[in-house]
């Protein structure tokens, strides 16, 4: 095919004859490409028996040979999917499936085809006008540099595609609704003032590049206090309080008065407020009454919300401190479509981006840093089911979101891409890339994909600190790829199954790694759970590596992996214990390449280094995912050590 055709997603119809029963027919070949990934979809007829196959290769680049590309999972009657990685940007791709079936009087099919472009992550922006917003500025003036507007509101009313608005230095108390659009060739800017001189950081830079723009969404509460007993203080508030920190550490929100009053530590800093009697209680950590300007109300609920729009990107902005309702959020994006939020910081409310329905779909956000405090050193049941329960980065959107090298440091959750109370709704976060993140000290999980999660896909991201790596609990549907992650330092597993998860998931290059006193499981399954394949990965706890109590009817794998302990306890598998690795080896699921080594050699606070060579050339090549291996075959781990 010599045309490519400039778009996200392609959908080829073969109308062929329909030949009825085992005969596989070839319905329809679909591609939804993003930056550096797409996923495929291929629809057939037929094929009652299923078994036929499927086989993906795909050219990338005009001048590129066909590839291998991973191989494709039946995930549905009818439908075979997968994902090719190692993508670039506004790149020429070609897809081509050729079908083998023993039942076809040929032995196979014709090809499907199709030809497409990945997307651009280049943005067309500033063509318009310039409007300037100061918190000393004026609405009524005409919003120049010289006669800001005193309002981001009222400058989002006004802009057109390709106008760009720009906040001067400053704090902005304010919640903002975004409804007008741009448009693919003119996106509107709304970004912080660049100084003359910009600020010099090395690359890749994450949070905000330029001059301190803050949008607040707390009120300072200067009182008077007045005892109230047992070291707490009240004054009046008539304003609904979210969330509250003082000085600048958050306090735990407490049920009652008596609560608060009781509490210990790590609780005993703590708030209450009596809506009803305009009264808010604090139990500030140092035992004495509060001064001005130390207690922060979160009042305001939101910072953007963008509702049924698109075309935007907001970059270099700090939003700090929101609450005023449960659901408290630095970004919102409500049905908004191609929303770019990059080089932002988000600091201390119940979720910095919140992204929701299903026409919230190709949004990305980059470079940011998602920040809280307190939640990490309180009790995990303390905050599940409580309003801190939120996440940096919370995703039910719709196709194509992208969430790259962003910092998440505190929350209770990290990036949480969950379809809970539609765990099944296969429109939902499909064909969603989450990569080059990293996570410390959140209080849950750094990655949580839970629904349908079609061809959504996990690498190169890092944890340390946290209480579990990924959250697989549970995929309905799949494909969910999880290549080259490192969880570190865990307090309870490096990967969590539960929830009856029976979709394909496919973990290539894992690294779970735990070291010290600690007694801790590398994977851990708190109810049944299936349908997961572990190829080139590490697992090492200091109790068991797996422990797991159920049946795995679908079918569960692993190998060319490193299992390692350092208890004497080692696999206990669909409730058996398997003492050795020989034993291990012939149990159901279980390879032939598992080894048990200690997998690294040096043990640098938090981090391993130093791979076994018993690992090196020791793993299984998988196409599509590791063909740039060097060395004999590819190595065990995250790392190609030569």
């Amino acid at each position: 095919m010599s045309r490519f055709m400039p778009a996200l997603s392609a959908v080829l119809l073969a109308a062929l004859a329909a030949p009825a029963g085992n005969v596989i027919e070839p319905a329809r070949l679909e591609i939804k490409a993003n930056f550096h990934a797409a996923g495929v979809y291929v629809h057939v007829r037929g094929d009652d028996n299923r078994n036929a196959r499927a086989e993906l290769t795909y050219r990338a680049g005009a001048n590129e040979a066909f590839r291998p590309g991973h191989p494709l999972a039946r995930t549905a009657p009818g439908r075979f999917a997968g994902s090719i990685f190692g993508l670039q940007p506004g790149q020429d791709l070609v897809v081509r499936v050729r079908f083998a079936d023993p039942d076809a009087p040929t032995g196979g099919a014709a090809d499907l085809t199709a030809a497409l472009q990945t997307r651009s992550d280049l943005f067309p922006a500033g063509s318009g006008r310039t409007y300037c917003v100061g918190p000393a500025g004026n609405d009524r003036d005409p919003g120049t540099r010289q006669r800001p507007f005193g309002t981001i509101q009222h400058a989002v009313d006004l802009a057109a595609p390709g106008d760009t608005i720009i906040l001067l230095a400053g704090t902005y108390f304010e919640s903002v609704k975004v409804r007008r659009s741009g448009r693919p060739d003119a996106y509107i800017t709304l970004r912080a003032d660049r100084p003359a001189s910009p600020v010099r950081r090395p690359a890749p830079t994450v949070g905000p590049r330029h001059a301190p723009v803050e949008l607040a969404g707390y009120a300072e509460v200067n009182g008077p206090w007045t005892a109230a007993g047992d070291g707490t203080f009240a004054a009046t508030e008539r304003r609904t309080v979210g969330t509250l920190c003082a000085p600048k550490q958050r306090l735990y929100h407490h049920d009652s008065l008596p609560a608060l009053k009781a509490a210990e530590p790590p609780l005993a800093a703590g708030w209450w407020q009596d809506v009803a009697a305009a009264r808010l209680y604090v139990r500030p950590a140092g035992g004495r009454a509060p001064k001005a300007g130390e207690v922060r109300a979160g009042v305001l609920p939101f910072g953007l919300e963008f509702e049924q729009c698109g075309w935007w990107i907001v970059e270099d902005l700090t939003f700090h401190l929101f609450g005023g309702t449960r659901y408290s959020r630095g970004v919102g994006m409500d049905n908004a479509w191609n929303i770019v939020v990059r080089h932002c910081r988000f600091d201390t409310m119940r979720t910095g981006i919140l992204l929701r329905k299903v026409r919230s779909r190709d949004c990305l956000i980059e470079r940011c840093e998602l920040l809280d405090s307190g939640i990490w050193t309180w009790p995990w049941k303390a905050c599940k089911g409580h309003d801190v329960e939120g996440a940096g980065i919370s995703l039910r959107g719709g196709e194509g979101n992208v969430v790259r090298h962003n910092h998440v440091r505190g929350p209770f959750n990290g990036i949480a891409a969950s379809t809970w109370g539609d765990l099944k709704n296969e429109s939902l976060n499909r064909d969603m890339d989450i990569h080059h993140n990293t996570f410390t000290e959140i209080g849950d999980d750094p990655m949580e994909p839970e629904g349908a999660c079609m061809n959504v896909r996990f690498w190169h991201n890092r944890t340390r600190r946290t209480l579990q790596g990924i959250s697989l609990a549970p995929i309905t549907v799949g494909p969910v790829f999880v290549v080259r992650d490192r969880y570190v330092d865990y307090k309870a597993g490096a990967v969590k199954v539960s929830v009856q998860s029976s979709g394909v998931v496919w973990l290539y290059h894992v690294l779970g790694w735990r070291n010290g006193a600690a007694v801790h499981n590398a994977m851990e399954a708190s109810g049944p759970w299936d349908n997961m394949h572990f190829r080139n990965c590490i697992l090492r706890g200091t109790r068991y590596v797996i422990e797991d109590y159920f049946p795995h009817p679908i079918g569960c794998s692993f190998d060319h992996c490193c299992f390692f302990s350092t208890d004497r306890q080692f696999v206990k598998w669909a409730n058996r214990r398997y003492w050795d690795l020989q034993q291990l080896r012939r149990a159901p699921g279980f390879g032939p390449h598992i080894l048990r080594v200690e997998p690294y050699a040096k043990h640098r606070p938090g981090e391993p280094a130093a791979l076994d060579a018993r690992l090196i050339d020791a793993g299984v090549r998988v196409p599509g995912i590791n063909d740039d291996f060097r060395g004999a075959a590819p190595d065990i781990g995250p790392d190609e050590v030569r």
